[in-house]
Formats: structure tokens, C-alpha cells, sequence
């Protein structure tokens, strides 16, 4: 449950444990386990979810030898059966948190994972007016470069049933130069999002203590 419907406990002695959540080439997935290597994040990535076949977070995965697995939207009949499939593979490892790391497909978020399913948007929530449903990757940098917008940036919010309209934890701003493309403002943006997601997840976790207690189903 959410931390304000949940009585706060003492902070655990064991590591945080994150399941990932990818789509693509993998990242996030690999910036967090660098991140956890140079003890930037103290935790520890227990399992990774794919939506995708053959993509490289995949191989990023089994070469650092996580449990793996890919799960495929069109094989379910709705949203929820999809998430359900997510969560009863992820289960057996014990998550307290997922983090969704370019996860392009939607989940319904039962009750017991409400506050525990973190996300980062690759602008600015809501400044940029690109996020939402068909905002994603290159798509959002486009979107910034036709508004106009001198400043941009990236967001980690924590997800609800809405697309890129959960509450939101943390942004950092980066700007946007006169002489930017698509592939320049995206890296520059990912640059800035390799330092703001492991501090986001670890604030997180440090005033979220009650993470740490399973969730009820």
C-alpha cells in the first residue's frame, strides 16, 4: 500500500530487492546495475521482464546472470491478465519495487503494488506536454524541439493507471540548445537520467520504509 495508508516501520538490515521492467536495448537496466556496482544505489536487481523477444536488455540480463523472462501483451486478452502474468512470474523473487526501465506496455496496478512501481519520462512532467499515451523515446525529444522549449529533462514518477500521471518523485533540467536534433537532446537527456533515477530510487526507498514489508497479494 501507499506509504500514507501504511503504518511506517523500522528500516530492514537486507538490501533492497528490484525487479525491471525493459522493452528495448536495456539501458536503464545496465546504468542501475552500474550504479549498484559503485554503491550509488543500495539495492540489488533480482529478475528482468521483457515485453519484446531478441532485445538487448535481454542479454544485458543473462550476461550479468539475473533471472529473465518475456512476456508478450498480444497473448493476453486484456491489461490486467498481462500485469497478473508479470506479477506471478516475478513472485518467486520477491520484489519490493519495480522499475519500469522503457516498459512500453501498460499494467493495471492491483492494490497491494500501489507505491511500489516506479517509472522515469525522458522530459519534463507536465512543463513539457509530452507524456501521455504514444509519447515514448524519440518521440517525446521530437515533441520538445517542435514546442519550442529552451529547458527539458527527465521525471521519475510513481505509476498509477494513467499514462505518465502517477505522483511524481523527482525531474531534473536539461536545455535544449539552438542547433539540437532528436539524437542529440536524447542523449543528453539520458546523461542527466543515469544520475537521476538511482538517486531517485534510493530517496524513495530511504523515506518508504514500509516497502520492505511484502505486498499483501
Amino acid at each position: 500500500m501507499p506509504a500514507g495508508d501504511h503504518q511506517s516501520i523500522q528500516p530492514p538490515h537486507s538490501r533492497a530487492r528490484l525487479a525491471v521492467l525493459l522493452s528495448g536495448s536495456g539501458r536503464t537496466l545496465e546504468n542501475l546495475l552500474r550504479a549498484i556496482e559503485e554503491a550509488r544505489l543500495d539495492a540489488e536487481i533480482v529478475a528482468v521482464v521483457s515485453s519484446k523477444p531478441g532485445v538487448r536488455g535481454l542479454e544485458i540480463a543473462e550476461r550479468a546472470g539475473l533471472p529473465h523472462a518475456t512476456i508478450v501483451r498480444r497473448e493476453f486478452e486484456s491489461d490486467a491478465a498481462f500485469t497478473g502474468a508479470i506479477l506471478a512470474w516475478l513472485a518467486p523473487y520477491k520484489p519490493h519495487l519495480i522499475i519500469h526501465a522503457g516498459f512500453l506496455r501498460k499494467v493495471v496496478i492491483p492494490p497491494a503494488w500501489e507505491g511500489r512501481m516506479l517509472n522515469i519520462h525522458p522530459c519534463l512532467i507536465p512543463e513539457s506536454g509530452a507524456a501521455g499515451k504514444g509519447f515514448y523515446g524519440d518521440r517525446v525529444h521530437a515533441a520538445v524541439l517542435a514546442s519550442g522549449a529552451t529547458v527539458s529533462g527527465a521525471t521519475v514518477h510513481l505509476l498509477d493507471n494513467e499514462y505518465d500521471e502517477g505522483p511524481i518523485l523527482s525531474k531534473v533540467t536539461v536545455p535544449v540548445l539552438p542547433d539540437d536534433t532528436v539524437a542529440s537532446l536524447a542523449s543528453r537527456v539520458f546523461a542527466a537520467e543515469c544520475e537521476l533515477y538511482p538517486r531517485a530510487i534510493g530517496d524513495y526507498l530511504r523515506d518508504n520504509p514500509w516497502v520492505f514489508d511484502p505486498p499483501d497479494s
